[in-house]
């Protein structure tokens, strides 16, 4: 797609794009390991900010708590007896992966597909080293973001299994 962090992929108007921790600011590169798949539209259910996701109703599941998202015209994004109780917004693949970041809900495709679940302790380490809380070393910082990287490619990797 041509995509890289320079071209101001943040969308406008997306809560965490004035989070300190927000994943373009902590892990150099995040959109480039995506690539391709970050403009995949998707649905959710939300209570939105600005229009833009914010936080999609979460589930427990055996794999943790999910969130469900759907491909448009999949059908329902929640498999039945699951009840939304909020707006069905629409977002992009990478708006979903900022979001989800923070909030720490695997994002579960078309009610069975896991395609990304967040690294929840780097991203509180990446947050804490940003804030001086427990600072990283550099290396260990490197591999931290780096590790997110590869968490990243792999989430792309299953979302193109998914939709080929």
């Amino acid at each position: 797609m041509g995509m890289n962090e320079s071209s101001a992929a943040i969308a406008p108007g997306l809560w965490c794009d004035d989070f300190d921790a927000d994943l373009p600011k902590v892990v150099p590169g995040a959109l480039d390991a995506i690539g391709d798949t970050a403009e995949v539209e998707l649905l959710t259910y939300c209570s939105p900010t600005n229009g833009k996701i914010n936080c999609p109703a979460s589930w427990h599941t055996d794999g943790g708590l999910a969130a469900f998202f759907t491909t448009p015209g999949f059908g329902s994004i929640a498999p039945p007896g699951y009840v939304g109780g909020k707006e069905i917004v629409s977002c992009t693949f990478w708006e979903a992966v900022r979001d989800e970041w923070c909030h720490d809900s695997i994002i579960l495709l078309n009610w069975r597909h896991a395609i990304w679940k967040p690294p929840s302790a780097p991203m509180m380490a990446l947050m804490y080293d940003l804030r001086g809380w427990m600072t990283l070393e550099d290396a260990e910082r490197e591999d931290t973001q780096e590790n997110v990287r590869r968490s990243l490619v792999a989430a792309a990797d299953r979302l193109r299994t998914v939709l080929a």
